[in-house]
């Protein structure tokens, strides 16, 4: 009987073990981020590069998942408002996480650049893309397949809107202030002048000229039955900015880069 009780002791142990973490350590986790912690191992960080951008020691140029955040100057450009306070954030992020964090790669696991798209957790299981949105360091912004934690990543940015930190003093711009050389991430408001369909997506023209494109593939997550009804609605979208056949495009890849405002 001794030899029985001592065999089932260590799975009982284990067992409180997970009771305890899921009960206490987790939902403090949840708690401190809004977000479903990443649990890989830390991985220290070589560099920032910029509000959403990161080098790893193992020389992998990492991309964070669920944020845009403004963009620094390059090749005499000048930077984005609000884009060397983003950075300047991201680097006292990982310095109080020991200047290691945690990386759990995306469904799509590379963007065009090479970059590793990722979701970020520090030391204590925060995730950092959450702790940047809430200081109004960027902007929330889905992009399919890679769309975890994308819920809270987007209830962290609301509190910074309610509170206008960072980006959000100045955020959204209207889209009758575009101008034609104008390109890269933009959220914008504006009322829908006109829709039309072709054969690989809806479009919807704004007031100022800005037409909004939707493939049929990523209409079918928006549940709306009659795009038409839409004309005169005023909206706010978010995406990257292209020029296309001399019109300023902009591509909505998932509902909460929609929003109607009436």
């Amino acid at each position: 009987m001794a030899m029985q009780t001592n065999e089932k002791a260590p799975q009982c142990g284990a067992f409180l073990f997970a009771l305890l973490f899921y009960v206490l350590v987790l939902p403090l986790s949840l708690q401190a981020s809004g977000c479903l912690p990443c649990n890989a191992d830390l991985q220290p960080v070589e560099r920032v590069i910029d509000g959403d951008t990161l080098l790893m020691r193992s020389g992998d140029k990492l991309r964070l998942i669920g944020i845009n955040t403004p963009e620094l100057g390059h090749w005499g450009k000048p930077g984005e408002p609000g884009g060397q306070a983003a950075k300047a954030l991201l680097q006292r992020l990982v310095r109080q996480s020991d200047g290691r964090l945690a990386l759990c790669p995306g469904v799509e696991k590379q963007d065009r650049y090479g970059r590793h798209l990722v979701h970020l957790s520090n030391h204590k299981r925060q995730s950092i893309a959450a702790q940047l949105l809430r200081q109004g360091a960027g902007w929330a912004i889905a992009v399919p397949p890679n769309l975890f934690n994308n819920r809270c990543y987007f209830a962290a940015e609301s509190q910074a809107r309610r509170e206008q930190l960072g980006v959000w003093k100045n955020s959204p711009a209207s889209a009758r202030s575009l101008k034609g050389d104008e390109t890269g991430f933009h959220h914008l408001r504006g009322r829908i002048i006109r829709v039309g369909e072709s054969r690989s997506a809806v479009w919807m023209n704004l007031e100022g000229g800005l037409a909004l494109r939707i493939t049929w593939k990523d209409w079918k997550s928006f549940q709306i039955d009659d795009p038409h009804a839409l004309v005169g609605r005023n909206v706010e979208a978010r995406g990257w900015l292209y020029k296309r056949k001399d019109e300023q495009r902009l591509r909505i890849r998932h509902p909460s880069s929609l929003h109607l405002l009436d």
